[in-house]
């Protein structure tokens, strides 16, 4: 065993007195905090102009939406029949000891027909990327960050198509991802070229999905998020003493999340509509798409649930996103079933990848070349950590 636990032991105790006195002085402030959410509860237009303020941008607020904000709303009821789809992704990064300079990303999807009686029908798409301009976009080796931009795209893809294959004319239809709906782009260290395309693409399908009359969401499980607590720690400050707050890390809110804040709903309850407020929702604003978001008891846990402004601005369609997703969290323990589905059918296991290297060499082979070999570093990791499991 090379982590020694018995030399950890005094920081896991410490770390044990940091935690109780994390939650204790939470515990503190979360009244306060509640407090200002019914002050401020119908002050929207206040708070919109703090959001939009420098200090507001910095600390990233959200702004609010035109509902009352210390309301819970409980979930209408879902119809007889409605289908669901919900799509999620996997990847294998590109490794530059390994036999070959690749990367691979999977996408699972499945299509739940609420009330019709008919099995899930499940589908995959695997993806293998190998061209030049896959692996060097602008001249540089691939990075994690472009794959997993790629992955969020492709899943975003994969919900598009299925969902509208599904009859127009028939039950509704709802698009179900697995986190946020914003593309997080300006954070990875893109070519700007492949920055660019990855985000039209990914605004196309949006563009598609609201053509088609689609309600589209995404899930966040167990968020860490705190653009509510900002948005309301600020509001209540004068202007001058706004200026000086540059994190909400140095004020008494530390640590305070909006999952803490509206700990108060009840099962199938959700907060207030909100906008995020983050600079990369300038991108989504500008195709009509900006991202709203509600909190959701989902009988276990809160959730936030981030819709797009059509669905936001549709009572119907946020009542179906907000009845659909409490649904399918009620029947598995708190989260969708079927984001649950479609994770298995994406996640590549490590006998999967064996093989699929074991393919490549066989065909590198048949194409003349000699047989690929693990870089000198991963074979002596490698031999190494069969010793440890001896």
């Amino acid at each position: 065993m090379t982590l020694e636990l018995n030399k950890v032991t005094p920081q896991i105790d410490h770390m044990g007195h940091v935690l109780a006195g994390r939650a204790a002085h939470q515990g503190k402030v979360l009244p306060a905090a509640r407090a200002l959410l019914a002050a401020f509860a119908d002050r929207q237009a206040e708070l919109c102009l703090v959001a939009e303020s420098e200090p507001g941008q910095r600390l990233r607020c959200a702004s609010p939406g035109d509902e009352r904000l210390d309301v819970a709303y409980a979930p209408p009821a879902l119809p007889a029949e409605v289908t669901i789809v919900a799509a999620d992704g996997s990847q294998i990064y590109p490794d530059r000891h390994g036999i070959a300079f690749y990367y691979a990303i999977n996408t699972g999807s499945i299509v739940f027909r609420h009330g019709s009686g008919q099995a899930p029908e499940v589908r995959t798409e695997p993806r293998l990327c190998y061209a030049d301009d896959e692996l060097y976009p602008g001249g540089a080796p691939v990075s994690g960050d472009l794959v997993s931009a790629e992955r969020t795209l492709a899943e975003m893809r994969a919900l598009a198509q299925v969902t509208l294959a599904e009859p127009p004319a028939g039950p509704p239809r709802v698009a179900l991802g697995d986190g946020p709906l914003l593309i997080w782009l300006q954070r990875a260290n893109l070519p700007q070229g492949r920055q660019e395309r990855i985000l039209a693409d990914y605004l196309d399908c949006l563009d598609r999905l609201r053509l088609g009359r689609a309600t589209v969401s995404g899930f966040v499980s167990r968020p860490h998020s705190a653009e509510v607590i900002a948005l309301l720690y600020l509001a209540q400050l004068k202007l001058a003493a706004r200026q000086q707050v540059k994190s909400l890390a140095e004020t008494d809110y530390r640590g305070l999340t909006d999952r803490a804040l509206f700990g108060y709903l009840s099962p199938g309850e959700r907060s207030a509509l909100f906008v995020r407020g983050t600079a990369a929702n300038l991108d989504f604003r500008d195709r009509g798409h900006t991202i709203h978001f509600f909190y959701l008891n989902t009988g276990s846990d809160l959730a936030r649930v981030e819709v797009p402004e059509w669905v936001a601005r549709d009572p119907d369609r946020l009542g179906l996103a907000h009845a659909a997703v409490y649904d399918q969290c009620r029947c598995n323990n708190g989260y969708p079933y079927v984001l649950t589905r479609a994770d298995e059918l994406a996640v590549i296991l490590g006998e999967e990848r064996e093989a699929l290297e074991g393919m490549i060499m066989q065909a590198m082979a048949r194409h003349g070349l000699s047989l690929p070999e693990l870089s000198r570093k991963a074979q002596q990791k490698q031999a190494a950590r069969w010793r440890r499991r001896r």
